[in-house]
This record gives C-alpha cells, structure tokens and sequence, in this order.
C-alpha cells in the first residue's frame, strides 16, 4: 500500500479525489529502483505502470549499438509506461534509471481492472494522461520545427504557427 500524500506529488493526480486516491494506494508498491536498472524494455511487453516520487529516468532508443538517442528525461511527479494499460502492448523505448529512483508502481492489468471497476477513476487519469500527452507533443512539434529551421535550404518554408 501506498500513502495518499506520496500519490498526491504525482502530477496526474492533481485533480484526483481523496476518495479515488484510495483505490490506488490501496494497489499499488512504493518500489526502489538503483542507478542503471532498466525498467522498460524496448520491443518487450509493458506490464507496470509507473509513478516517479524521487529520481530521473531516462527514455531512450538505440540507434546503432554505438549511439542511444535520449528521448526525454522523466523527472519526479512524471508517469510513464501508460502502453501498460493496453493489451498486449510493447514497448517502443527502453527506459533506465539514472540514478537511485523511488517509483510507485501499479500492474497494468490491475489498473485496468480498477478503471471498469470505477470510471470516474478511469476518466480522470484518462484525462490527465491525455493532457499530458499533448504537452509532450506539443514540446517534441517546437523541438522538430527548431532543428528543421536550422537548415537554410527549407527555413523559408517552415511555418511555427
């Protein structure tokens, strides 16, 4: 069982009840993870659902067995590994602590149970997982537009709006 005040430093769970805050904690691990340890593997299923109290963990993809390209760093009050509460999804990135990470952890399969069990529970996260979505792609899109204007060949062409 999880405390409901470590849930609460989750950034999804800004806007979550006490009361759907309970069904949680009563589920999920507080787990304690050290630097290195590869939590997400890529082309592997994804079965946790992860909550980041303390630590950063690394998304990355390999490009060549010399060269990963970092995809984001996830920092504390992020989550990741949400494919977990799709079935039969596998992993695009591996994602590995970069130092000493404390993580609330949940089973996919479980969280997923929860969610049919309680759908206002389900709407919120859903809500928020989306949200937070968009922020990510939202960042990702100026990144893209930033390296692309970099190239005096098509930087006429390149609209930011």
């Amino acid at each position: 069982m999880v405390k409901i005040e470590d849930l609460k430093r989750i950034n999804i769970f800004k806007n979550v009840s006490e009361k759907l805050l309970e069904i949680i904690a009563k589920e999920a691990q507080l787990s304690i993870f050290g630097t290195d340890t590869q939590l997400i593997t890529i082309h592997e299923k994804v079965d946790t659902f992860y909550m980041l109290l303390m630590g950063q963990v690394a998304v990355k993809k390999e490009l060549t067995p010399e060269i990963d390209v970092i995809i984001d760093y996830i920092q504390a009050g992020a989550c990741f590994g949400v494919y977990s509460i799709i079935e039969g999804s596998n992993a695009f990135y591996t994602a590995v602590c970069q130092e000493p990470c404390e993580l609330i952890t949940i089973s996919g399969p479980r969280m997923i149970q929860l969610f049919e069990e309680n759908h206002e529970l389900a709407y919120y996260m859903m809500l928020e997982v989306s949200e937070q979505y968009k922020r990510y792609m939202d960042v990702r899109a100026g990144m893209i537009l930033k390296t692309l204007g970099k190239h005096r060949d098509i930087e006429d062409d390149i609209s930011d709006s």
